[in-house]
């Protein structure tokens, strides 16, 4: 082929393509954005501690209050992801007292019942590398978590998140 044919065959090329009916994108792709959202909550209860692992991604899953408003609340189910070289959310303080303000993402995907929770970490009990028990916070009034079957709202968030918050100044007067 000589060099005189390129150009004749590239614009045949490109007729062809445009003329054959074959749709373009134009934007068709819908992906959810995933939105965080600033959340305060109170740690009930650790419901799954998988072991961890220094090559990847860990995962603390909690039982949270989160709190809407003075008076109001809901429990959450709080999946918490962290990086070997990062602390787990645990090591902060299992106190029901604390409240944590952090940015979390909520996930419809991961939503279940606290029945669901129990269920599986029953099945997981014969193994002997997850925490089957769920482990309570320090002072916290919630005890009775086995009777109840709310539906929990699941959210993500991670260690960077966390730390983040940790750093941002706050409009609190302290005294």
């Amino acid at each position: 082929m000589n060099l005189r044919s390129i150009p004749f065959v590239c614009l045949g090329e490109l007729l062809f393509l445009l003329l054959s009916g074959i749709p373009a994108a134009d934007g068709q792709l819908r992906w959810s954005a995933q939105r965080k959202e600033a959340i305060e909550v109170r740690l009930i209860a650790v419901a799954v501690v998988y072991p961890r692992s220094s090559f990847f991604a860990n995962d603390e899953v909690f039982i949270a209050e989160q709190e809407l408003a003075k008076t109001e609340s809901r429990f959450i189910k709080l999946v918490y992801d962290f990086l070997p070289y990062q602390s787990p959310l645990s090591s902060f303080g299992l106190d029901y007292s604390l409240v944590h303000r952090f940015n979390a993402v909520r996930d419809a995907t991961c939503d279940e019942t606290l029945w669901q929770m129990r269920n599986l970490a029953e099945q997981q009990r014969n193994s002997e590398t997850i925490q089957a028990k769920w482990k309570y916070a320090v002072a916290t009034p919630v005890t009775d978590l086995d009777r109840r079957q709310a539906r929990l709202r699941c959210y993500r968030a991670t260690s960077d998140d966390y730390e983040k918050a940790m750093r941002e100044p706050t409009h609190e007067i302290p005294y």
